[in-house]
C-alpha cells in the first residue's frame, strides 16, 4: 500500500471512531423517513391491489428511489448545518458497501423494463428476495457504521433465509401476493421506523471535545 493511501485509511478509521455517536444520532431521522414512506406504499400498494410481478416490481423500485432521495436530502441539511461536506470519505466507505446490495436488488426491474418478464415468479418471492439482499448491504455497511445496523441486516438475512426455507417445505397461504406488500410495510416500514425511534430516544448527549494542546 503506497504511502498516501495509507495515510487516507488512516484518516477515514479516525474520522469513523470520532463520529460513531454522530452517526448514531443522523440515522435516527433517516430510519424514520424510510419506515414512513415504506408504511405509507405498503398500505397504498396493498389498496390498489399491485399484485402483478410487474406491478409490484414498479411500485416498489419506486419507492427505494424515492426512499433514497428522501434520505440523501436528510443527510444533506444535516451536514450543511454541521458545516461539514457531504461526500466525506466514510460516505464514500458506505457507498461502496451499499453499492452491491442496490445492483443486485435492482436486477429483478431490468428484464420487465426491457418488456420480458420477471426473473423471481411472483410477489412474494419478490419481497423475500429484497429482504435478503438489504440484510446483506446493511451488514456490509455496518462494518463503518454504529454496530446497531450490522445485527439489523443481519436479522433481515435470518427472516429472509426462514422464510425461503419454510416456504419450500409449507405451504405460505398468508404470503400471496396481496400480503407481500404486507411483508414489505412489516419489515421495511414498521422495521425502520421502530428502529429510527430506538436510536432517537436512547440517543446520549452530544459531547464536545476540546482538540488537544500542542
Amino acid at each position: 500500500m503506497e504511502p498516501r493511501q495509507a495515510a487516507e485509511q488512516l484518516v477515514t478509521i479516525r474520522l469513523l471512531m470520532e463520529r460513531a455517536a454522530l452517526y448514531r444520532r443522523a440515522l435516527a431521522p433517516m430510519m424514520i423517513a424510510a419506515g414512513v414512506l415504506g408504511l405509507v406504499f405498503a398500505a397504498t400498494g396493498a389498496l390498489w391491489a399491485l399484485r402483478s410481478p410487474a406491478a409490484f416490481t414498479g411500485w416498489w423500485l419506486l419507492a427505494a428511489v424515492l426512499t433514497v432521495g428522501v434520505v440523501s436530502l436528510v443527510v444533506r441539511r444535516q451536514s450543511l448545518r454541521d458545516a461539514e461536506p457531504f461526500w466525506t470519505p466514510p460516505t464514500r466507505r458506505v457507498f461502496q458497501a451499499l453499492l452491491p446490495a442496490w445492483i443486485l436488488g435492482a436486477a429483478p426491474a431490468v428484464p420487465l423494463l426491457v418488456g420480458g418478464e420477471s426473473p423471481l415468479p411472483g410477489a412474494e418471492d419478490l419481497a423475500i428476495y429484497w429482504i435478503g439482499i438489504y440484510g446483506l448491504g446493511l451488514n456490509a455497511a455496518g462494518f463503518f457504521m454504529p454496530r446497531g445496523i450490522r445485527w439489523f441486516g443481519m436479522g433481515l438475512v435470518v427472516i429472509a433465509a426462514l422464510l425461503w426455507v419454510a416456504g419450500s417445505r409449507w405451504p405460505r397461504p398468508w404470503l400471496d401476493p396481496h400480503g407481500a406488500h404486507g411483508l414489505m410495510g412489516l419489515i421495511f416500514g414498521f422495521g425502520h421506523l421502530a428502529y429510527g425511534l430506538y436510536l432517537r430516544f436512547t440517543e446520549q448527549p452530544a459531547v464536545v471535545v476540546s482538540p488537544p494542546r500542542p
